[in-house]
């Protein structure tokens, strides 16, 4: 289970994924399509 779902690998996607992952014990899925 994760506690946070992001789509879009852009810049803006990439930057919220890393910073929410910084949180001790958050799972956070990020998706692309390419």
């Amino acid at each position: 289970m994760y506690d946070y779902f992001i789509v879009g690998a852009g810049y803006a996607g990439s930057v919220l994924a890393e910073r929410l992952a910084r949180d001790a014990g958050k799972k956070v899925l990020l998706v692309d399509r390419r």
